[in-house]
C-alpha cells in the first residue's frame, strides 16, 4: 500500500508516520505541486518504531568502525582506498 504525503505534513509528524508503516508499506512524500521527492519505506515488521539515543548510535557506529579497522587487511587504511576509490 502507498500513501502520498506532503513533505511539510510529514516534518510536522515523521515519528508517528513511521510507527504507523506497515513491513514493506510507503509513503511518498511530495512537494506542494505534487512532485514525489522521497520515498519512506518501513523496515521494520514491529508497528512501533523504536529511536534510540544519540549517545547509543554513536556507540554503534564507533563499535561497527572498530570491526572494520580490525579486519581491513589493506596496505592503504580504509578511508585512503575510498578516496582513491571517488578519483
Amino acid at each position: 500500500m502507498t500513501n502520498t504525503i506532503l513533505l511539510e505534513s510529514a516534518e510536522l509528524d515523521l515519528k508517528g508516520l513511521l510507527a504507523r508503516l506497515s513491513l514493506g508499506e510507503t509513503i511518498t512524500l511530495t512537494d506542494e505541486d505534487g512532485a514525489p521527492l522521497a520515498l519512506l519505506v518501513s523496515l521494520s515488521s514491529d508497528l512501533a518504531v523504536k529511536f534510540e539515543s544519540d549517545s547509543d548510535w554513536m556507540k554503534k557506529w564507533d563499535d561497527l568502525a572498530k570491526e572494520i579497522d580490525e579486519a581491513w587487511q589493506g596496505e592503504q587504511g580504509a578511508v585512503e582506498t575510498l578516496i582513491e576509490m571517488r578519483r
